[in-house]
């Protein structure tokens, strides 16, 4: 399945956004085995939008189902480190909470 999230960009730094496109993934990985997202039209995204999705994602799949079922398409750069930041606040956080 390809979720292509151009209408949400080219910033992407609303919580209210931020969830929805969590909700499309969640959607899509319960409907399919691997999620395509397409970044082309993405610009950048706050942090804590890179932790609601892709940290709270990274964190319910695990590391190996996450990088196996999501795959991430025409990503910049700075998307990628922004996206890795957003996965490892999450992965902080869930650490000082357990």
């Amino acid at each position: 399945m390809k979720i292509d999230l151009n209408e949400y960009g080219p910033l992407i730094s609303d919580k209210n956004v931020g969830n929805k496109i969590y909700v499309l993934i969640k959607d899509g990985l319960s409907n399919s085995d691997v999620v395509e997202i397409d970044l082309m039209h993405i610009t950048t995204m706050a942090t804590f939008c890179a932790k609601q999705i892709f940290g709270k994602l990274y964190l319910e799949l695990g590391s190996s189902k996450f990088f196996e079922r999501i795959k991430l398409f025409n990503s910049n750069e700075d998307l990628k480190i922004i996206i890795k930041m957003g996965i490892q606040n999450a992965i902080d956080e869930h650490k000082h909470h357990s």
